[in-house]
């Protein structure tokens, strides 16, 4: 099932660490919004993407290091070619460090880009970045243990640049119960898209008002709920024109659109492309491929 938190078991107990490429091959490329409970890094080796971090929207180029917090909302839109770390929290439990304070927790702050101020970070954590690259690619006699080494690192350059930034534990806090509650209504989402969901709906399931449920999921996701749910329902069916034979009004009104000229506009207006377009087109726009 797919659901709006990414749940997956990183490596090995030894090393839980996973390292992949992940291409957009054109400018409609998305990577839907998501959450995880493990950190990760983009390093951006071509291209340029609109990265949202939770409320925020950013343009993100080549040479730019992404660093996100577990509990993190992100996306990536945009032609680009990154690389992704991923690692788990207990990986470093043997040297004691607060995990929470490696990272900034300033969502603007979490893009690094060269200049005078972060460009030290910027460059060690690059280049470890290459040598995990490239260790696991030679895989040698305890390679685990020199791509712990180079995470080590890398965690200390964030460290570094987390103690020149304003950090607040109590933001981590705070959207760690908000996601937790916004959990429920997007596996609901999930689970029943096909089907007409309002924004009462959507607020009973919460137990909100209409108003303050509409606040809330905005201030949460950077988005409204309909926004959400109609990109949500543009992926189901971008993939189902990709890969079947069925007709694309059958794809409209079986992915929750009431209509299939409502399904065109809309369709349009978040992959800038329409129906019959994507059927005839073969490719697809994410490519992963894992390294670890």
């Amino acid at each position: 099932m797919e659901v709006f938190q990414e749940i997956e078991h990183l490596g090995s107990k030894l090393l839980p660490v996973k390292v992949f490429k992940t291409i957009l091959q054109d400018e409609c490329g998305y990577i839907s919004p998501h959450w995880h409970d493990f950190m990760e890094i983009l390093y951006f080796y071509h291209g340029s993407a609109i990265v949202q971090i939770n409320c925020e929207y950013m343009e993100v180029t080549k040479g730019q290091i992404v660093i996100l917090n577990a509990l993190d909302v992100h996306s990536v839109e945009g032609s680009a070619e990154y690389l992704v770390l991923q690692f788990e929290p207990q990986l470093t439990s043997d040297i004691f460090i607060d995990f929470q304070k490696a990272f900034p927790f300033s969502d603007k702050d979490k893009v690094l880009a060269p200049s005078s101020t972060d460009n030290r970070h910027i460059a060690s954590m690059v280049h470890q970045l290459k040598e995990i690259v490239e260790i696991n690619q030679e895989k040698l006699p305890g390679y685990e243990i020199n791509i712990k080494g180079s995470i080590y690192k890398i965690i200390a350059a964030m460290f570094a640049y987390s103690q020149e930034k304003n950090c607040n534990l109590s933001e981590y806090d705070s959207q760690k119960q908000k996601l937790e509650k916004l959990d429920v209504l997007l596996r609901y989402v999930d689970d029943h898209y096909t089907e007409n969901i309002t924004i009462e709906d959507a607020s009973k399931l919460l137990n909100y008002t209409p108003n303050y449920f509409c606040r809330f999921f905005r201030q949460v996701m950077g988005k409204t709920f309909l926004e959400y749910l109609n990109m949500y329902r543009c992926n189901k069916a971008e993939g189902m024109l990709r890969t079947s034979s069925r007709s694309v009004t059958d794809i409209a009104l079986s992915t929750g659109f009431s209509s299939i000229s409502y399904f065109n506009r809309i369709y349009k207006r978040y992959k800038n492309t329409s129906p019959s377009f994507e059927r005839n087109f073969k490719d697809n726009i994410v490519q992963h491929i894992d390294n670890i």
